[in-house]
């Protein structure tokens, strides 16, 4: 079983428009369409969607908080969340018809010291019976800003494997927690280490350091130019096909949670790799996020590469 935690969980509104926004004035939507959203419900979807089980946690509440979990019932994954006071927030991304998009991104509403500590129990518990632990995405107010530290120790204290998804001041306070792997690009593996890393070779050198430091798998996105993983078997990169993209949001996410799949099943780092890139692509073709057919992830991974470079 898989377990993603998200903390700061969203509903997820498409607004699609019927002409070009016109500032300061009143416009209609065309169509809305609502999602349960989060990096690590993404996540989750990836990982449903090849065949493993998952239960997702993490923070919700309010009416936008009941409304998360129905959405989220409706794509048949199972939730455990910590209820809290504070209301769920929203996303909003409108879309219009040039295939222009406008997003307004709301706040995570404060959670309480009483509901970081239900979160930490709930971790315990679920840590027991999960096989891999994602933890995907920002933390809302009131969270320490070592809540993911925290987290990973504990997941560790449990002997499972722990996958640390996020970005900014969050990623470079937990690296030292050792988490089994990280996903940084190459802007947020030049902010961890405090130096600009732009070419393959420094790429390299980058994700050599961060496994030194006791990361056991590191996976450097370098977009459509694939992959650096570092890990104990050396260094390897990943390169993924040429194919047409319909929707690109939340490929990344996919990619743990397929990530997280492969290592449940005790698949090697570099095959873990090329699953979760093929299946990161297979995202990539299709309009839903974290959603695929199986079939074209399959097909993909026979021509996703990946070579040992170090």
């Amino acid at each position: 079983m898989i377990c993603t935690i998200t903390l700061n969980t969203s509903v997820d509104k498409a607004y699609q428009m019927g002409a070009p926004l016109v500032d300061g004035t009143v416009m209609r939507v065309k169509c809305c369409i609502d999602r349960a959203g989060g990096k690590g419900l993404n996540c989750a979807r990836g990982a449903a969607t090849c065949g493993e089980e998952v239960v997702a946690t993490g923070f919700v509440g309010g009416n936008n908080g009941r409304l998360l979990c129905g959405l989220l019932a409706a794509d048949g994954i199972r939730e455990d969340f910590v209820r809290t006071q504070s209301e769920t927030r929203c996303c909003i991304n409108v879309l219009e018809p040039d295939g222009r998009s406008t997003e307004f991104l709301e706040p995570g509403r404060p959670v309480s010291d009483e509901d970081i500590e239900a979160l930490l129990a709930k971790i315990d518990a679920l840590a027991a019976e999960a096989d891999v632990l994602t933890i995907n995405g920002s933390a809302p107010a009131g969270a320490p800003t070592d809540i993911y530290a925290t987290l990973i120790q504990r997941i560790k204290a449990c002997g499972k494997p722990v996958i640390l998804d996020t970005s900014g001041e969050l990623l470079a306070r937990s690296i030292d927690a050792g988490p089994t792997m990280v996903k940084p690009n190459t802007d947020e593996i030049s902010q961890i280490l405090g130096r600009t890393v732009e070419s393959m070779d420094e790429v390299m050198e980058a994700a050599k350091e961060l496994h030194g430091r006791g990361v056991q798998i590191v996976v450097v996105s370098l977009g459509g130019d694939g992959a650096i993983l570092a890990c104990e078997k050396g260094v390897f990169r990943g390169r993924a096909p040429k194919i047409e993209v319909v929707n690109p949001v939340g490929a990344g996410d996919t990619l743990v949670g397929a990530f997280a799949v492969a290592l449940a099943r005790g698949q090697e780092p570099e095959e873990c790799l090329r699953f979760a890139m093929s299946c990161a692509s297979a995202n990539c073709m299709t309009a839903e996020t974290g959603q695929f057919q199986m079939s074209v992830a399959e097909d993909l991974a026979a021509q996703t590469t990946v070579e040992q470079l170090a």
